[in-house]
This record gives structure tokens, C-alpha cells and sequence, in this order.
């Protein structure tokens, strides 16, 4: 069970001793993750104020909340709460030495006789029996919950103390059965969803509360009193310390930003929270399910790690100024390469996959990272024959279609997909040529040459404007849903910024896409769309309306940036999306107010925030402008296909792409997944011609037809014969 997808806050000390990160949601403590960031251990720690004779006041879902940083880059927070019965003011931070977490609050009623209470929950691990609780009989108490082998102790100045079951028999439930009054009185409960809550024994003032967390009950209890002993004031300033001794962003950075830096420093901090302690290099997406009030099934949660998305943080930390971030990241990603050179679509901090379908940009991008860690001068080894080559030979075989493109709901030809693809088959070529293998580079620059030839064909309507998927590379799109990914292109240097079909292509996305929110533009994904709120503001639960994504935004300012047109009205539009938390959020919601389910417009919406790719993607920006220059950029990749005369490339067949047309004036490789021979025919077999398949060194044989001088409306045949026998069946195309 999860709280709301939307937080407040993200944060974690840095360094080794301390394993555990918190999230704050409406003002209030929400998951906790411990020991490992896809463990969640607590589920919420909220208040309840109450007087007798009235229904209590939730802290989290009746106050009005502001949330400061406690210094600029610190991910500590401050949260002052108001309502017209008290003030709360509360700070959140954890201790770097111990797997404790402080609450240092401020409680001013406005009634003498209101009094505040505290509740909290352990999150309940789908497909198991449920959790435990019970209050330890020390003066004053002290709250214990056990899920499996984590034990959470919460100590605090309480007067009396409850335990018993969220949403049944908790403390919230009665005081409101019980006219605002304290009356349970239970001692343990579970299995079961259990909570614990107690009366905050502070009338009025302040006071602090500590969660310990640990894998015995005694071990929880002496850290949760050894940071309360400490104090708030002690570990406050030890967590500052601790942040303060880690590498801050280049001040070219702040410069360019249009907030002084605020939301550099806490992307950059909040990029650094999403690496798991114990696993080096595993950044997770997000520290939160999306829509998690009613996403209970653990399978949609984004505390995992996905390819794409750690690419791109690893990316931004080396662009950033942290390469030895970026370097934990590409380790990482090494240790978890299949063997067949791909990479499962997302998979735990140990690697167990998530889901298991295929996302061909997931594949290539880690080939780019490597590309970028050596072009920075900050590799160890030579990733080649480790890494790249097999994640290349992955591409050749698999591609152009890829099972998902990177929305991650359908598949197909995606401009998006083959630009990043592209790109990395001229980086591997790159590097399979400084090793020597030069029929291996040969063999990929063919297949990149070609796919970048035919993108146009396969991805874009006879009007010129992109679409975001086709399935047929024998016939152009006709119809097709606009989205803006197509900008990859542009990213990788394969097309020019001001390419015709580019800007055509931007007219429409800007005509059915652009959404204009109070902080500035941002677009939605695709036309089609369905991951996001429905229009009454009910969460997505499988349909919806897709919304707008602050991604999309810094993808957009990096080519108004690469038109040489001015991109700071966009960066400060990615700032006000951040708003007061500096929190770039997954998607924002961008219909009406609907204050009943807390959706306001042009502030986060119901999935997941902060989003380390949003993040990410706002210090690229930043770093783009900064330099005046386009880290992305794959040099050559740019020389070979914007700059000098246009190639007229081979068109590659190959078992996964078996094209039936092939352009007049080219020729056509076949490209076989073992040694053999390729028979074919001009003249329906009257005659034929035999030719041996070259060893590319890949693990693929490649023979080329000579079709080149047929006229157009020809047909001709072909068929591969194997040492193990014939294929067994004829392949033929048609020129045009």
C-alpha cells in the first residue's frame, strides 16, 4: 500500500552508514525506504489535531502547507502548516551516522484544550500476511512496528499510546467515532495492516519525535533513543555537514538559471538521493508509485530501475560536475547486461526484472553513456569488448522495430527509438575501429547508414510531419498519432535543427499537443494518449488522458536553444513547474481546478514526483546553455549524415525485418544469423546467381545482391542456403 504518487519532498543523507530515504506527502512523513530503495518500510507517520465535542483536524489532508529546504542543496525540509484551529511547523531530517529519521515540530493551537496526535503505519508488502504493532510500556511509551525482518521504533514525548488497524481501529478512527476523544487502549496488533498512535504529550511548544529502523526490535528501539538523545539541533547540523562535503554543481550553472540555482542544486541533490546505498550505481526513477492511493498491486512502482532513465541521470551527474556518479552508473548497467547483450525493461536493486518486454532505446543508450564517459576521459577500461559490441549486436539483430518505444505502451518503427539506435551503431563502429574490427565497424555503420536513410520513409507522412510509431518499412505512413519525440534526431546530430520536416513536424505537435500552464508551455506525449487522470480527475487505473510532462519541456528548450533562439523563458518555466519544493514532477495537471482530489493547474498531478528524468533533463538543459554547445551531439554521427554529400546506403534485410521493396539504384544486403550462401534470381529462376555471406565478426554473415542496376516495377527472389541445409522458403522484393 502506498501513499499519493505526488510528494513534497525526497531525501536521504549522503554516505554509506545511513540506508535509509524519506518522502513527505500533504505536509506529512510518507514512505520511508529501508534498507534499500525498492524496500518500502513505512508507509506514513501523520498528525491529527482534536478537542472533545468535534470531529478531528487531519493535518495532512485539512492544513494549508509551505515546504522550504533547510538550506539550498540540503534535502532537509521544513513544512509550516496552518489551520484556523493551530499551527504545525514541522522539519524532517535523517541522521548520516544511523538508520533514524527526525521529526522536529512546533505545535501552537489556537484552543486550550486541542491536543495533537500522532499516527503511523508500516507499508503493507503486497502478497504477504501484513505487518505487526505494539507499544512498548516504557514512560513514556514508545511505538513499535514489525514488517517480516524490519522492525521501525518511534519515540517521542507521548502521554498515552494505541496500536491497531489503518482505516479500522486506528487512532484517526477514534477520534472521529469518539467525538474527538482518545479512547483505545490496545497493546499489539497483527497480522494485518497494523499502525501504531499516540497523544503528543507537548500541549503547546515544541518537541521531536524519532524513527529508528533496524532488523531486531532492540536494535530499532537503541536507534531510534540514540538519535532522539542526540537531538535535533546535533543531527540537524551533522546532515548539513554531510551534504556540504559532497561535489556542488559548476556555478556556470547557476548563472544560466533563472532561480539563483535553487532548482540546479536540488536536482542535483535529489538525482544523488535516487542511488541505493548498497547496490553502487542503481538509480531508480522515482521514489514513489504513481497514483499509489490506489495503485496497490506492486507491480506499477517506480522505485526501480529502468535503463532510459538511469542513462540520463548518469548523464546529467557527468555533465554536472560527478563523474564518478555517472561511472558507479555504467558499472551498473555492465553488471546487469544479459547475455544476449540487451537489458530487461526495468529490474529490482539486484537485478531480479521487473517487466520483461523490450525497449531498443534501452539498449542503445547505455552504448551512448559509454560513448560520453570516454569522449569525458573518465573511463577505467575499454567497454567494447565487455559491453558495447554485444549490446550492438543486440540492435542488429533485433531492430529497426522495437517491442516498446519509450512511452512503454506500444511498439513499432518510432523516430525516437531509431534515432538513439542509430546513434549507437556509429559509436560502436567508433569503438569496434579502435579495437581493430574493422569489418565489425563496417558492418555497423551499413545498418545505422541505412536505418538513418529510410527514417523518413517508415516514420513520416507523405505531408512531412513525423509520427510517433509505423509498423510497416515497406510502405509510408499515411495516418499516425503526432508526438514530439521525433526531436531525438535532432538531439543525436542526425538531422539539423531547422530541418524542413523537423519544424513542419513541430507545428503540428505545437497545434495538437501545447498545453499553456500558469508557470509557461509544456506538451503532452502523443496524441491518443491514456496515462494520466481521467477528465473528472479520477485517477488513471489502466485508461485516462495523458498529460503534460516537464520532460517534454526541457527536450523542447534544447532545440529552441539549438536554433539559436533564446531558451531562458523555458528554464524558468521548468522552474515554476518545480514550484516551492523544487520537485519536477512526472506529469502536471493541466485542467481545471478540482480541489476535492487535490488538483490544481499547472502543479504536479497524481503520478509520480520528483521524476529523476524531468531532473535530469532540466541540469542538461542548463549544461547546453552553459556551454553553448550540445553534449548529446555524436560528432560522427553528425559528419556522416548532416554534413557533406547525401549517402545512398544498402538497404539490410534480416530475419526480424523482411522488407518486401527496396528503393531503385540500391543494393540490397542480406544479413543471416549463421554461416551460408544466398541464392538469387533476376529472371524468376531461369537463371541464378550464388554468392558467399561474409563473416562480419558479429555473429552475423551478410551478402550482398548486386540489385542495384534493375529497373523499376522489377521483381526478384532470393533464398539462403546453410551448411545445415536450405532456409526453406523464397524471399522477394520489388523494386520501386
Amino acid at each position: 500500500m502506498w501513499g499519493p504518487g505526488r510528494k513534497m519532498a525526497f531525501g536521504a543523507a549522503p554516505g554509506p552508514r545511513s540506508k535509509l530515504w524519506y518522502t513527505l506527502a500533504d505536509g506529512n512523513l510518507s514512505e520511508v525506504f529501508f534498507p534499500f530503495l525498492d524496500r518500502v518500510a513505512l508507509h506514513e507517520l501523520r498528525f491529527f489535531a482534536s478537542a472533545g465535542g468535534a470531529p478531528p483536524v487531519d493535518d495532512a489532508a485539512d492544513g494549508q502547507h509551505s515546504i522550504t529546504w533547510l538550506a539550498p542543496g540540503v534535502p532537509a525540509f521544513r513544512v509550516e502548516t496552518t489551520h484556523h484551529e493551530y499551527r504545525l511547523t514541522k522539519e524532517f531530517f535523517s541522521d548520516p551516522a544511523e538508520n533514524a529519521l527526525l521529526i522536529a515540530a512546533t505545535f501552537t493551537p489556537e484552543l486550550p484544550d486541542l491536543r495533537l496526535y500522532m499516527q503511523a503505519s508500516a507499508h503493507w508488502q503486497p502478497f504477504t500476511d501484513g505487518n505487526f504493532s505494539s507499544v512498548i510500556d516504557t514512560h513514556p511509551p514508545a511505538l513499535l512496528l514489525q514488517q517480516q525482518d524490519v522492525w521501525i521504533c518511534i519515540v517521542g514525548p507521548f502521554s498515552r499510546a494505541t496500536t491497531g488497524y489503518f482505516r479500522s481501529s486506528d487512532v484517526h478512527i477514534d477520534l472521529s467515532d469518539a467525538d474527538g476523544k482518545f479512547t483505545y487502549s490496545y497493546d499489539r496488533a497483527g497480522p494485518g495492516n497494523a499502525s501504531v498512535g499516540a497523544e503528543i504529550g507537548v500541549r503547546a511548544g515544541s518537541f521531536q519525535l524519532a524513527v529508528g529502523f533496524a532488523h531486531s526490535r532492540a536494535d530499532a528501539e537503541e536507534v531510534a533513543r540514540t538519535a532522539l538523545q542526540k537531538g535535533a539541533g546535533t543531527v540537524r547540523q551533522a546532515f548539513e555537514l554531510a551534504w556540504r562535503s559532497q561535489p556542488e554543481i559548476p556555478r556556470a550553472l547557476g548563472q544560466v538559471s533563472g532561480d539563483e540555482g535553487l532548482l540546479a542544486r536540488a536536482s542535483f541533490a535529489l538525482l544523488h538521493c535516487l542511488e541505493d546505498k548498497s547496490h553502487a550505481g542503481a538509480f531508480i526513477a522515482a521514489p514513489a508509485a504513481p497514483w499509489g492511493e490506489t495503485n496497490h498491486d506492486g507491480n506499477h512502482v517506480y522505485n526501480l530501475v529502468w535503463p532510459r532513465d538511469l542513462c540520463r541521470i548518469a548523464t546529467a551527474l557527468l555533465d554536472a560536475g560527478d563523474s564518478d556518479a555517472s561511472l558507479r552508473a555504467f558499472r551498473h548497467l555492465q553488471m546487469h547486461q544479459r547475455a544476449d547483450g540487451g537489458w530487461y525493461q526495468n529490474w529490482k536493486l539486484d537485478g531480479t526484472p521487473h517487466w520483461q518486454s523490450t525497449e531498443l532505446d534501452q539498449v542503445a543508450l547505455p552504448i551512448l553513456l559509454a560513448w560520453r564517459l570516454g569522449v569525458a576521459g573518465c573511463l577505467d577500461h575499454d567497454p567494447y569488448p565487455t559491453m558495447v559490441r554485444r549490446a550492438a549486436q543486440f540492435i542488429l539483430r533485433e531492430g529497426p522495430l522495437t517491442a516498446l518505444d519509450r512511452w512503454e505502451d506500444a511498439g513499432g518503427l518510432s523516430p525516437s527509438t531509431l534515432a538513439t539506435c542509430i546513434a549507437a551503431l556509429v559509436v560502436a563502429a567508433e569503438f569496434a575501429g579502435d579495437a581493430g574490427e574493422h569489418v565489425a565497424a563496417s558492418h555497423f555503420r551499413a545498418v545505422a547508414d541505412y536505418w538513418n536513410d529510410r527514417v523518413e520513409t517508415w516514420c513520416s507522412m507523405p505531408s512531412g510531419q513525423y509520427v510517433r510509431l509505423a509498423s510497416d518499412p515497406d510502405r509510408r505512413p499515411t495516418e499516425g498519432s503526432m508526438a514530439p519525440e521525433f526531436l531525438e534526431l535532432v538531439r543525436y546530430g542526425l538531422r539539423r535543427p531547422k530541418d524542413d520536416k523537423v519544424l513542419r513536424s513541430l507545428q503540428g505537435v505545437d497545434t495538437s499537443l501545447k498545453v499553456s500552464l500558469p508557470a509557461g508551455p509544456s506538451w503532452r506525449r502523443f496524441v491518443g494518449d491514456e496515462y494520466g487522470e481521467h477528465e473528472d480527475g479520477s485517477p488513471w487505473a489502466g485508461t485516462g488522458r495523458g498529460r503534460a510532462w516537464p520532460v517534454l519541456t526541457a527536450e523542447r528548450a534544447r532545440h529552441f536553444f539549438s536554433m539559436g533562439l533564446p531558451a531562458a523563458e523555458l528554464v524558468r518555466s521548468l522552474e515554476g513547474f518545480g514550484g516551492q519544493a523544487l520537485m519536477l514532477a512526472e506529469q502536471l495537471w493541466d485542467g481545471p481546478d478540482i480541489p476535492s482530489r487535490g488538483l490544481q493547474f499547472g502543479k504536479p498531478n497524481g503520478s509520480a514526483c520528483p521524476l529523476g528524468w524531468a531532473h535530469a533533463e532540466y541540469l542538461e538543459l542548463l549544461v547546453t546553455i552553459a556551454l553553448a554547445g550540445f553534449p548529446d551531439l555524436v560528432m560522427p554521427a553528425r559528419r556522416r549524415y548532416t554534413e557533406g554529400t547525401a549517402l545512398e546506403p544498402a538497404f539490410v534485410w534480416s530475419h526480424r525485418h523482411q522488407i518486401t521493396r527496396i528503393a531503385s539504384a540500391r543494393r540490397l544486403k542480406v544479413q543471416l544469423p549463421r554461416p551460408g550462401a544466398v541464392h538469387y534470381t533476376f529472371d524468376n529462376w531461369q537463371t541464378f546467381s550464388e554468392i558467399d555471406a561474409i563473416d562480419t565478426t558479429l555473429g552475423l554473415w551478410v551478402a550482398e545482391v548486386p540489385c542495384h542496376k534493375l529497373s523499376v516495377g522489377t521483381e526478384f527472389s532470393w533464398t539462403a542456403h546453410y551448411m545445415t541445409g536450405w532456409e526453406g522458403r523464397n524471399f522477394t522484393l520489388t523494386v520501386e
